[in-house]
């Protein structure tokens, strides 16, 4: 009889904390996530905070976090989870009456891009394990990923003749209505540039030297288009890598940088304008906008920017970078030569790659090694 009593009780004891979970396991039950940064760089380690709050004296034998976020942070300790499209964690916690439990989820930021994550999924179960009862926490947070600045030997000596051959000379443009003085003629200088009447006097050929005024800014573009039979996304990826470098490197010389780039933004649809403007914050505005690019939604070159291409001004230096080689792009640039505005082009190519660019003197044509600047060398 005694034991009947006893299985009667056990029971009666499972149907109770049965129902007693059932009802109030979600009761003061808290939990969130939280990147314990704002932003952060490729190949970067970040951290997402994980907590989990029992607010009440119910103790929770196992409460299961399950959230989602995207592949490209990749997580140290994997724990039980899969890799798909996206990242899913399944973390297994125990939490005792009024307990707060707070970890740190290490991961590294394998690519740019605007990371969010919307809410999670609470799975709790009763004392013995029998059951499972499923609540959505709502919330978010959100983590931008920069493009990390490319590095290597043959994009600094592109850089350096960048500064010698646009920004130096341009940096000081000479004013045709401020006369500072007469000096001996040069092999550069231009016939219209000589004084007459200096040179007879000096019976030696004598130029205006005139004053200069400020560059006012430099503008980049970045064109993602890539009309190639087979599409090479990690190029379309150092075309953003190199601008992040070279934007932060004029900025780095207090000039004004404007920034333009025919990707839309995966937030709005917009095609990327930034105006040109100086200062840190510049800088971070440019690498906001370079993270939330979707570099697979692009707009015809042409069609983007055909408007500020017209209005390109002489003292405005300007600076494309491109993988797009094809007739419509290099039609754009001639133009621009022909106009005589002063311009560069930086493409990355992978070895083995034909540029297919007929003149490259006159569209300032510069040939960068895309594995040199992938490894950083």
């Amino acid at each position: 009889m005694s034991i009947l009593w006893l299985i009667i009780g056990a029971m009666a004891l499972f149907l109770l904390q049965r129902q007693v979970y059932g009802r109030f396991w979600d009761k003061g039950l808290w939990a969130g996530l939280e990147f314990e940064r704002k932003s952060a760089v490729e190949g970067e380690e970040c951290h997402l905070l994980e907590r989990v709050e029992n607010r009440k004296s119910l103790p929770l034998p196992m409460v299961k976090v399950k959230f989602q976020v995207s592949r490209n942070l990749c997580f140290a300790d994997e724990g039980d989870s899969a890799v798909t499209d996206q990242y899913y964690r399944n973390d297994i916690l125990s939490l005792g009456p009024n307990q707060r439990i707070i970890r740190k989820l290490p991961f590294l930021c394998q690519a740019r891009g605007y990371y969010r994550i919307r809410g999670l999924d609470l799975v709790g179960t009763d004392l013995f394990l029998s059951r499972e009862m499923v609540t959505e926490v709502e919330g978010g947070s959100t983590l931008y990923v920069y493009p990390k600045p490319a590095q290597g030997a043959g994009l600094m000596t592109a850089l350096r003749k960048l500064n010698g051959e646009i920004l130096a000379k341009r940096h000081m443009l000479e004013d045709p209505f401020e006369y500072r003085g007469i000096r001996e003629y040069a092999p550069f200088d231009e016939m219209k540039s000589i004084n007459w009447k200096a040179t007879a006097r000096m019976d030696d050929l004598m130029v205006n030297m005139r004053g200069y005024t400020s560059l006012k800014s430099v503008h980049v573009y970045v064109n993602l288009e890539d009309s190639g039979v087979w599409r090479r996304r990690e190029l379309s990826e150092l075309c953003i890598r190199i601008a992040a470098r070279v934007t932060g490197e004029l900025l780095g010389q207090g000039i004004r940088t404007a920034v333009y780039c025919n990707g839309r933004d995966i937030l709005n649809g917009e095609i990327m304008r930034i105006p040109a403007a100086a200062g840190e914050g510049q800088m971070e505005g440019i690498n906001r906008a370079f993270a939330r690019l979707d570099a697979d939604r692009t707009v015809p070159f042409g069609e983007a920017f055909t408007e500020e291409l017209e209005r390109e001004e002489r003292d405005a230096a300007v600076l494309f970078i491109s993988v797009e080689r094809g007739s419509r792009f290099v039609e754009i640039l001639d133009r621009l030569a022909g106009r005589g505005s002063d311009f560069a082009w930086f493409c990355p190519l992978l070895a083995g790659m034909e540029t297919g660019v007929e003149n490259p003197e006159r569209l300032r044509f510069t040939r960068l090694c895309a594995e040199e600047i992938l490894d950083g060398t």
